[in-house]
């Protein structure tokens, strides 16, 4: 009878134990996912930097032919058609310079929001309302003429322990994506932004748009890295993939998102107020 409760406590501490290295072998995989994850979007920015870098090393070097050429109908005499030319030829090469290097800036940029600031990532207690009022009125002056508008709606009650940095960081990807693409020929576009406590342990943020909406063929891409619809027109192709990244690995939460063609976008965020360590942040010593 004395044996039973001791090979009892021996069967419960090998279950521990395998418990326990289960628990370090999905931390493992995990870590190994997010580390594979950002080497991809390492590699994934270093080739789409290759084209607009490549584009600014052909320009220069374009330039300084043109300007050699320059300098020796100078030494010969300049001709008024001359200089005329030389100028125009270096005006279309200084602008195709800043079309280049403004795109390489926004995908540096861009990569840059991954690693986010680490005073602003650091982990405490906040009002969730207070995250999204921060966020709207400081991204308020870039769609001031836009026609467009973002209103919200969060209890003042909803209280997180979590990383309010990107989580503002998800809020103003969001808003911008719906700035860029859903209101395209269309004037008063809304973005709306709501939260409500799903139980004493989540609570789920919504934000929504009345815009032109996704595809179905391209729902199940947005949030894949450099996939846009935009190009070369200010759009990046990480910026649903950065809100992802954060949600899942930062916040330990969930995205998912439903549209219909002229109707709208509407992207559900399921977050726990107590978020879980992550160690892509710091904790507040």
């Amino acid at each position: 009878v004395h044996e039973r409760p001791q090979a009892l406590h021996l069967a419960n501490q090998e279950l521990q134990s395998a418990m326990d290295t289960l628990k370090n072998a999905q931390e493992e995989i995990q870590r190994t996912d997010r580390l594979a994850a950002l080497g991809a979007l390492v590699a994934g920015i270093a080739h789409e930097l290759n084209t607009p870098i490549g584009n600014c090393v052909v320009v220069a070097s374009t330039t300084q032919s043109i300007s050699e050429q320059f300098a020796k109908e100078v030494e010969s005499g300049l001709k008024r058609s001359s200089l005329q030319s030389y100028v125009n030829q270096i005006k279309q090469a200084n602008q195709l310079l800043e079309r280049n290097l403004h795109s390489a800036a926004e995908l540096i940029g861009s990569f840059k929001q991954v690693a986010v600031d680490r005073t602003s990532a650091k982990r405490r207690q906040f009002e969730l309302h207070a995250v999204v009022e921060e966020t709207v009125r400081t991204l308020a002056p870039s769609f001031k003429h836009s026609g467009h508008s973002v209103e919200y709606a969060v209890p003042p009650d909803i209280v997180m322990d979590s990383y309010p940095g990107p989580l503002g960081q998800i809020l103003n990807n969001l808003i911008n994506n719906a700035m860029l693409h859903a209101f395209e020929g269309r004037e008063n576009g809304l973005i709306h932004i709501s939260a409500r406590l799903l139980s004493s342990q989540q609570v789920q943020l919504e934000v929504r748009d009345n815009g032109v909406g996704i595809p179905e063929a391209n729902l199940g891409r947005i949030f894949d890295p450099f996939f846009t619809t935009k190009l070369g027109q200010g759009g990046s192709g990480l910026g649903l993939n950065i809100v992802y990244n954060l949600v899942s690995n930062v916040l330990g939460g969930s995205i998912r998102v439903e549209s219909t063609l002229q109707q709208g976008t509407h992207f559900f965020l399921i977050l726990n107020l107590d978020a879980p360590a992550s160690p892509l942040m710091p904790e507040i010593m």
